[in-house]
């Protein structure tokens, strides 16, 4: 992994961390890193996706970080619910957002 090291201290992340973020040990996460191992393509759909950039610029073979579809990614109702707020007057987004915060915060 040419670039994951990079992306990781962009981050502010440990490799404890990230090895967590992608539910590897830290030792693999360090192998990465080092280019002993590679991660399979779903992991390096994972990682890509986790530091918004695409496989080719992750691996090496791009320069320019690429566009990553994040939307694919997004449940049915997740969406639905961007497109929802996004019809909303600002007036409204803003009271849903003071909502959603409040709620949230409820849950810690």
């Amino acid at each position: 992994m040419i670039r994951i090291f990079e992306l990781r201290k962009e981050r502010g992340l440990s490799q404890r961390e990230a090895a967590k973020i992608f539910g590897v040990s830290q030792g693999t996460f360090n192998n990465w890193e080092n280019s002993n191992t590679q991660p399979s393509i779903e992991q390096l759909i994972s990682i890509a996706r986790f530091f918004e950039v695409s496989v080719d610029y992750l691996i090496g073979n791009a320069d320019d970080v690429g566009v990553i579809n994040l939307i694919s990614t997004l449940t049915p109702e997740q969406r639905e619910v961007i497109s929802l707020f996004s019809a909303l007057p600002e007036s409204a987004r803003n009271a849903t957002l003071t909502v959603l915060r409040q709620m949230y915060q409820g849950t810690n």
